[in-house]
């Protein structure tokens, strides 16, 4: 990823820090696994940090114990 992209789902500006010394801020904002497998088929490359956040944010629906 190059480190200044744009983001595949706003289309703002923001820097990718994949290559860089210290984790990428991407790493930070948690989303479920089903998120991250619908939005490695929906897009290609990295979504900047806003858009993680508003994902990170979204209702998760309830999964019962044990499964």
């Amino acid at each position: 990823m190059a480190p200044n992209a744009a983001c595949p789902r706003c289309g703002g500006a923001f820097h990718c820090g994949v290559d860089d010394a210290t984790p990428c801020a991407c790493t930070a904002p948690v989303l479920a696994p089903e998120q991250l497998r619908q939005l490695q088929a929906q897009y290609d490359g990295c979504l900047c940090l806003h858009c993680l956040r508003q994902l990170a944010q979204e209702p998760r629906p309830s999964v019962p114990p044990g499964r």
